[in-house]
């Protein structure tokens, strides 16, 4: 396969990837617009670039993931690449299908993310209701544990009571993910948190992962406004992090 159709074909499948370039070269062993095809997890795909190019470049592209951006480094003196960090799109997961779930669908598909909504009400969960995302009118709990939702995993619970919540919790505090939040006032999230830690889960961990009250602080009232404030936030920890978002929270805020 080219470097062309591997691109495509990583294209397709919403991979994370970064394409390196050889702009500029003056050795002969380095060719000129030679490529090599990188991953997050440290793999590379050389297309033209001799294998004793593939640690270098490797460390080089693990600087350009870690920033998020494209752009032209030094491979050796006199070889030039340029590195293209393509991003696929961020799965996220939404449970519950009520009426901020139809806004934040809404502005998340806007922002760049895949949504997959979920509710266990058929006549909520429809693709009438989400064009455009995935829609699952199943039991929270059962299909969470049987479908395959990918890598960069953002969750938002938005079930109609905390029950739901905990079935929803239950599986994804399993996961890797980049964001777990949760609505509700404080003492609904306290009883889903205490019947979390009563069950084996960490109270540290779900300090530390989940973002409850959810939202950033923008004032909002209407189902519309929750929606983008959520919105707001799964941006932020995209392209901030976890740690500045958090730092962006007022203290006492939380979409209930």
């Amino acid at each position: 396969m080219t470097s062309t159709g591997r691109v495509a074909d990583l294209l397709e499948k919403g991979e994370d990837f970064c394409l390196a370039t050889v702009i500029r070269s003056g050795s002969a062993t380095v060719p000129l617009a030679a490529k090599a095809v990188c991953f997050p997890d440290g793999r590379v795909e050389l297309f033209g670039l001799p294998p004793d190019r593939e640690k270098p470049l490797a460390a080089l592209v693990a600087k350009a993931f870690a920033c998020g951006k494209s752009g032209c480094v030094d491979l050796e003196p006199g070889a030039e690449v340029f590195l293209e960090v393509r991003v696929g799109a961020a799965r996220l997961i939404i449970c519950g299908a009520g009426h901020i779930a139809v806004s934040l669908a809404k502005f998340s598909l806007e922002a760049g993310f895949f949504p997959t909504v979920l509710d266990d009400r058929p006549e909520y969960a429809s693709d009438a209701r989400f064009p455009g995302c995935r829609v699952l009118a199943q039991e929270f709990g059962a299909a969470l544990r049987r479908t395959d939702l990918g890598p960069l995993r953002y969750c938002v619970v938005i079930t109609r009571g905390h029950s739901h919540d905990l079935d929803c919790l239950r599986e994804i505090m399993k996961w890797e993910t980049d964001y777990v939040g949760l609505i509700g006032s404080r003492a609904r999230i306290g009883v889903v948190k205490n019947c979390l830690v009563k069950e084996g889960f960490s109270r540290e961990m779900l300090d530390d992962r989940l973002f409850s009250p959810i939202g950033l602080a923008i004032g909002a009232e209407s189902p519309e406004e929750i929606a983008l404030c959520i919105a707001a936030e799964l941006v932020s920890v995209r392209r901030l992090g976890r740690v500045q978002t958090r730092e962006l929270r007022k203290p006492g805020w939380g979409a209930s």
